[in-house]
């Protein structure tokens, strides 16, 4: 949890271990216990964001699955904490990777408490690197959503179902991979992502360099951020380091729609320095649509420009 923060907010982040929490209270500072038989021990990750706080509760059951009573014991803690708030509004966050039992939503409704893996009805139950996933989408989602009036995420059931709605479409998503394979990843995580994400992480930033490998084709773009074509696979996302170390070789690379033979300096010339303006994902074939009317496209072992402006015959490179 702590790791997927970090991803989110960066260095902003901090965690105590084992801390007593202090409820914040005009005239006097209360402690709210978390002792009982068996002690808990609380695990603060505190990431500056706004006056809003998100409490999470992280349960670890392996194939059990958290039932009401947990469900109800971070409602306890949320409105206990409330109240004794200065200011401060507090949202609560259950994360069970193995799931919930069907008793869980009416408390998590009621008292707007999101849920991780979602529930509405249906009993699924993830692995805990795809719950984590889920989580870092949340608080991604949820960072950008205090930058704009957000006193309804904390009326019941609005951020139960805000959490819900970022969390619902990874149902059926690990399974589907292990059928049909993932073309889409991201390079930092390993996580399967999408052609949309890609076009949303990609698109305004300029190219900067291509290099083509043994392994496959590695574009590089402004801001740290990076194309991999490698056979079918399409990996892409923050890249720290420069191309791997591989063996250069050269790829055929042809300029116009019809397919001329030309030299790699050349194509270079043209696309190094523009704006992604769009892209298309063809299977075999991934574009990209480059300031200027330019589209710059890709195969495994191939490198094509050519110019979109009509005529085309006389917009010929």
């Amino acid at each position: 949890m702590y790791e997927t923060a970090c991803l989110v907010f960066g260095n902003t982040v901090t965690i105590e271990h084992n801390k007593t929490i202090q409820i914040e209270v005009a005239v006097a500072t209360e402690v709210a216990s978390f002792v009982g038989p068996p002690k808990k021990e609380i695990d603060v990750i505190t990431a500056d964001i706004t006056d809003v706080k998100l409490l999470i509760s992280c349960k670890d059951f392996g194939s059990s699955k958290a039932d009401p009573a947990h469900v109800q014991e971070w409602v306890a803690v949320v409105n206990t904490m409330n109240r004794y708030s200065a200011g401060t509004r507090l949202i609560g966050l259950v994360i069970s990777p193995s799931g919930f039992t069907s008793g869980c939503e009416p408390w998590a409704s009621t008292h707007n408490l999101g849920l991780i893996p979602p529930l509405k009805g249906k009993k699924l139950s993830f692995s805990v690197d795809t719950s984590l996933q889920m989580v870092e989408r949340v608080l991604r989602a949820f960072a950008k959503r205090l930058n704009f009036p957000y006193e309804n995420l904390t009326q019941a059931p609005t951020f139960y179902d805000f959490v819900y709605k970022l969390t619902e479409p990874f149902e059926g998503r690990d399974q589907n991979a292990v059928e049909n394979g993932s073309r889409y990843e991201l390079i930092e995580s390993g996580w399967i992502s999408s052609f949309g994400e890609l076009v949303r992480m990609l698109k305004g930033e300029i190219l900067e360099s291509i290099a083509t490998t043994t392994t496959g084709i590695y574009v590089r773009f402004s801001n740290g951020l990076a194309f991999h074509m490698l056979g079918a696979q399409i990996k892409f996302g923050r890249v720290r380091e420069e191309l791997p170390s591989q063996e250069i070789v050269e790829v055929p690379c042809q300029k116009n729609f019809s397919g001329e033979t030309c030299s790699m300096s050349f194509l270079l010339s043209l696309v190094i320095g523009k704006h992604v303006t769009s892209a298309g994902d063809w299977g075999s074939r991934f574009e990209f649509g480059l300031s200027d009317d330019l589209m710059l496209s890709i195969e495994p072992n191939l490198l094509q420009v050519y110019r979109t402006r009509n005529p085309i015959d006389e917009n010929l490179l």
